[in-house]
């Protein structure tokens, strides 16, 4: 429909017409609530008349409404007037980059810039799940203040038609139309932009963005097109066969502007790039100033001001500047051997950084900073050159954790792999340990199937790593790890974490987790037994000055509940006889991690709540229909939440640096009491059928006990059974009997079995395979076991009746289906399920057991929404008495749906086969230069 001037749509008054293509006509208008101009985009007539497609736009509008970034152009809503539907765009002003692209060539740097900016867009809107699929330079704007706004933002799936293009193929229509070949799908984009995936009607992903943007940042530094034809079909030929021919750059094109045009271009989209931050990443190379000749002189001079907030105003730096150059004229300069001043700098990271116990390494020269990106489905290493302000990702380090450095330099060790989600680094999941040339290179595989408990580097280029019941050490050119601490060194499951290995790698330190507490040990790696130098005492390091650094926490109790503040100690250490010479001394207030390096610059985090323990979560209701009801709890570290069966409290775990603890929130009078104080480390709650004793997992010497206590708190805690496995409770049988997740090896080795809380703890079997059985739960009625599986290669539901398990079984899932739980009133099964394309969902499942179990077709209740927390390995939420509400975890600084304006009965949320982070990611770190001036100062060593 075409609207002439003073047609009014809504509140909006129609001013004339701004453009037209594939997708709709455009037009200026006025909102006449708000008063201010704005695009209204009238889509396609056959577009309206299809109520499906429409329903579906609908729903892909609210997600892109909720995009908010400086360089996307914003939809603020959709209008509806006799039978026309219009889009209300925010109107950008100034020519498209089609339009720049006509004036002529484009310099260098105002190409990079524009580049630089479409990138920052990419990657905002893909880190919020958003393809464009039409990226051309029509779809971009250039303000008369450089801005750039990428338009139309995901709207070429939104705008699926089957209407067929006209016009001139290379004027960039967009191409809607149908592939009818053999497993062909909708062509959704302009021909000459087109991934060859794309044009072959194939799924497309963010790889396909990043081709169109290679191909229109060829444009913008040749002004000539890469694929070109007489017709549309003469292009897709040409996109889909001809591979691109960069030999026609300017020859003063940056080297990483050709690596990125090399990436971005790669037609086997399984080699190209697919992070629009590492093609932001190496714009930002390009346009910074080119590197200090020499490490030496780079080192000597602070960090650049591009990613960097001085803390003195520009005013201050001048006066002193000028108070220098005074002294200096009167000879009353200090003498030149006298050290460097102390300089703090606070560093901005983009992408933020991941928080986590260690998320950060610092190169033994000071030069670079290695850190995990926060980004939840593609998390890797990103290197950081202090002395150039550039960040780029490390190739392959996807899924990484805990980088550390070689002594040299030249290599970054980690941990990577897809441990299993929502697991707690004391159930000991298992990884692979790598390491990456720091300069680019090929990635390394040292070991597998080793623990994830940090690891230290030594000069003797062998690498120690923590883990269960003691530690391991790895060549690092690869072998087999072999145990550095005799046998029984340690006691009966504790944990060994945060090695660090001293100069000449003669010993190590590191923290011993177990039921006696924490304690910072030390020991020999030529053999014997490790000495205790301290308790009480997390991540300890020695600094070439002589000093034990480490963390000491300070317990501090709030609403009733006990959290922890951490500060940075330090106290002379002689490395030779392994013991304190001194008194520690507190030198930073409210730190997280730290990171040193052999010059004396200083990382750290200042961030209290920094680290894993810390994590902050609240507990939320959603009904059936997605809705959100805060739980009038602070946040804390909260997990495994568990409801009462007459629904009045919640038991769940509460995480802090000194314990995880047992704590039950008396819904009726919004109060919380801790229930647990024997051990360090008490886990997965369960509630007694009658609401009055509360069961759980605890670690004693002799392996893993399973306790009952009163929820009032009264009387004593009670053993009911040990075992060498941890067990979760998971489901009661009878007054006595409980059916148990009991669990070998997290990684692989789970199954289920029934114990007897009357003879001891005596188990039996219930369902034990080569595969993974995991998250029993029993029906009401006690005749039907649900749980989940992987006996064909995924996750998916099963049934059998119970406690006959071998009489059937009945998979409820289609898709993936993950952590069963029944309706405590009866009648439908609850459980996770996930999509092909990683969205989850709330599912449930009707039934009749008559005359045998007869499941319905699984019907989505919601998408489960972002910055839920549903677990992995163990469940993180439950369902209420009545079926109607559930009970889960949402991560602090995450809006609800509803805030960011997606709320959906049926819209897909977040990707449950990867827990999100505890914390939005960190932004900043502190940097000191000189620090360990100051500390010998502060800290004398005798």
């Amino acid at each position: 429909m075409t609207l002439t001037s003073g047609a009014r749509i809504g509140a909006y008054d129609v001013s004339g017409p701004l453009g037209a293509g594939g997708m709709g006509e455009v037009y200026r208008a006025r909102d006449t609530k708000l008063d201010r101009d704005v695009a209204l985009k009238v889509l396609p007539e056959a577009f309206t008349a299809d109520p499906d497609r429409l329903a579906r736009f609908e729903r892909e509008a609210r997600v892109l409404a909720s995009l908010n970034h400086p360089n996307i152009a914003q939809i603020h809503g959709l209008e509806e007037n006799d039978g026309t539907q219009a889009l209300v765009l925010e109107l950008v002003e100034g020519p498209t980059l089609a339009e720049r692209l006509d004036q002529g060539p484009l310099p260098l740097d105002e190409a990079l810039s524009i580049a630089r900016q479409i990138a920052a867009g990419l990657q905002g809107a893909h880190e919020s799940g958003v393809i464009h699929r039409d990226l051309k330079p029509a779809n971009v704007k250039v303000r008369a203040d450089g801005t750039v706004k990428v338009l139309d933002f995901g709207l070429a799936k939104a705008l699926d038609t089957a209407a067929a293009p006209a016009g001139d193929p290379l004027e960039s229509p967009t191409l809607t139309a149908s592939v009818t070949r053999m497993g062909g799908g909708p062509i959704l984009g302009t021909p000459a932009y087109m991934s060859p995936e794309q044009a072959e009607g194939q799924p497309t992903d963010t790889r396909g963005d990043l081709w169109s943007f290679g191909v229109l940042l060829y444009e913008m530094l040749t002004r000539e097109r890469l694929f070109a034809g007489e017709s549309v079909a003469q292009v897709l030929a040409r996109v889909i066969d001809r591979e691109p021919d960069l030999s026609t750059l300017p020859p003063a094109t940056p080297p990483p502007v050709r690596r990125l045009l090399r990436r971005c271009l790669e037609r086997d989209r399984r080699r190209r790039m697919r992070d629009a931050g590492e093609a932001l990443s190496l714009l930002e190379e390009a346009l910074s100033p080119p590197a200090a000749p020499e490490r030496a002189a780079a080192a000597a001079t602070p960090p650049p001001l591009h990613g960097w907030r001085p803390r003195v105003a520009w005013a201050a730096a001048g006066l002193a500047a000028g108070c220098l150059l005074a002294a200096a004229a009167f000879g009353i300069l200090a003498p030149a051997s006298e050290p460097p001043a102390v300089r703090r700098l606070t560093l901005e990271l983009t992408p933020p950084m991941m928080r986590g116990l260690m998320p950060f390494a610092l190169s033994p020269d000071g030069s670079t900073l290695v850190y995990v990106n926060d980004n939840r489905r593609s998390r890797r290493l990103m290197a950081h050159r202090l002395d150039q302000g550039v960040t780029q990702p490390l190739a392959d380090t996807e899924n990484a954790l805990d980088p550390f450095f070689s002594p040299d330099g030249e290599w970054i060790g980690f941990f990577a792999g897809s441990g299993p989600p929502g697991t707690s680094e004391r159930m000991q999941p298992r990884w692979s340990l790598r390491k990456a040339p720091i300069r680019g290179g090929a990635v390394v595989t040292l070991a597998e199937n080793v623990p994830a408990q940090r690891a230290s580097w030594g000069d003797d280029d062998r690498i120690v790593l923590g883990g269960l019941g003691g530690l391991l050490r790895v060549p690092a050119a690869g072998g087999t790890p072999e145990a550095v601490l005799p046998d029984r060194a340690v006691p009966a499951l504790a944990i060994c974490s945060n090695p660090h290995v001293l100069p000449g790698s003669r010993a190590v330190l590191f923290t011993e987790f177990s039921a006696e507490g924490r304690r910072l040990k030390a020991a020999s790696l030529a053999g014997g037994e490790p000495r205790v130098v301290a308790p009480d005492v997390v991540r300890a390091t020695w600094a070439p000055t002589g000093h034990l650094l480490f963390r000491q926490t300070a317990r501090r109790r709030e609403d009733g509940l006990q959290t922890v503040a951490s500060t940075l100690m330090a106290v002379p250490f002689d490395a030779d006889r392994l013991e304190m010479t001194g008194a520690p001394v507190p030198v930073i207030p409210d730190i997280g991690s730290i990171a040193w390096a052999a010059d004396g610059t200083l990382l750290y985090a200042a961030d209290p709540g920094e680290n894993e323990a810390d994590a902050r979560r609240t507990l939320v209701w959603v009904d059936r229909d997605g809705r959100e009801e805060p739980v009038s709890t602070p946040p804390r570290a909260y997990a495994k939440p568990r409801i009462s069966p007459d629904g009045d409290r919640i038991a769940l775990e509460i995480a802090t640096e000194l314990a995880e603890e047992i704590a039950i929130h008396d819904l009726r009078r919004n109060a919380s009491n801790r229930l647990t104080f024997d051990v360090p480390w008490n886990s997965s709650p369960f509630w007694s059928p009658d609401s009055r004793r509360v069961l759980f997992t605890s670690p004693r010497d002799e392996g893993y006990g399973l306790f009952r206590k009163a929820a009032d708190g009264t009387g004593q805690t009670e053993l009911l059974s040990t075992s060498a496995s941890f067990r979760t409770v998971s489901a009661m049988s009878g007054p006595e009997t409980v059916v148990v997740t009991e669990i070998e090896n997290v990684t692989n080795l789970a199954d289920i079995h029934v114990v007897s809380l009357r003879d001891g703890g005596a188990s039996e079997p219930l369902l034990t395979t080569p595969a993974i059985e995991a998250h029993p739960s029993l029906s009401p009625d006690g005749r039907w076991i649900a749980y989940q599986s992987n006996e064909t290669g995924r996750w998916a539901v099963y049934v059998r009746p119970f406690p006959n398990v071998d009489d059937g079984r009945w998979e409820v899932s289609q898709a993936i289906g993950l952590q069963p739980v029944w309706s405590p009133d009866g009648g439908e099964l609850f459980f996770l399920e996930v999509t092909p394309d990683r969205m989850g969902f709330m599912t449930a499942v009707r039934y009749t057991g008559e005359p045998t179990f007869m499941p319905s077709r699984p019907v989505r209740l919601f998408g489960i929404p972002r910055g839920i927390d549903v677990g992995g390995v163990f469940r993180q939420w439950d369902v209420a008495p009545d079926g109607q509400r559930f009970l889960m975890l949402r991560e602090a600084g995450e809006p609800r749906e509803a805030d960011r304006g997606s709320g959906s009965r049926r819209s897909g949320g977040s990707d449950p086969l990867r827990a999100p982070s505890a914390l939005a990611g960190a932004r900043e770190l502190s940097w000191v230069g000189n620090w360990f001036a100051e500390l010998s100062a502060r800290v004398p060593v005798p």
